[in-house]
């Protein structure tokens, strides 16, 4: 739930409040955000994925910086749900992300798996660099997982802010 620049998430089990350099996107700003992404990705699956609500992107705010942060929520369902953890989760998202990532534009692409601390917790997180139209792009992305529910909490930094920064504001519930 995003209330003014706090946004809350019960099921998950955190919160954050960003400052007021911080603008939260209305829920049809996000609306158009992720068709965005769908078409700049090209991606006819995530498309669908988006217009059938097992993707469901809960929220996204944009620093005066334009560094941003957003947050999606995935249902795996029964099976998919029961076969990944967050760290397989991560291993199936990482397969995808090249090709993804050099289809919008992005260069010097260097993606690893590793430990984030969001919230108060450790989770398996996903960390990008690369440049995009020649400017250094950082992102780290934390997984998650509750039930059959996945949360993707991506916090995505130009030049030299670093994205660690923005999950730390994330606090537990």
């Amino acid at each position: 739930v995003t209330d003014g620049n706090t946004y809350t998430n019960e099921y998950f089990g955190f919160a954050a409040t960003l400052d007021e350099n911080w603008t939260m996107l209305s829920d049809e700003q996000i609306a158009q955000v992720t068709g965005q992404t769908a078409e700049i990705l090209d991606d006819d699956n995530l498309s669908k994925m988006y217009e059938d609500g097992k993707v469901v992107m809960e929220m996204y705010g944009v620093r005066s910086d334009n560094s941003t942060v957003n947050i999606t929520v995935e249902n795996l369902g029964l099976i998919n749900g029961a076969k990944y953890d967050e760290s397989g989760y991560a291993d199936e998202a990482i397969k995808q992300l090249p090709d993804q990532l050099a289809t919008a534009g992005f260069e010097n692409v260097q993606i690893d798996k590793t430990t984030v601390t969001f919230a108060g917790a450790e989770h398996t997180g996903i960390t990008i660099t690369a440049t995009l139209q020649g400017t250094p792009v950082q992102e780290i992305a934390a997984c998650i997982k509750v039930g059959n529910y996945v949360a993707l909490i991506t916090a995505v930094t130009f030049g030299d802010s670093s994205p660690s920064e923005i999950l730390d504001l994330f606090k537990a519930i």
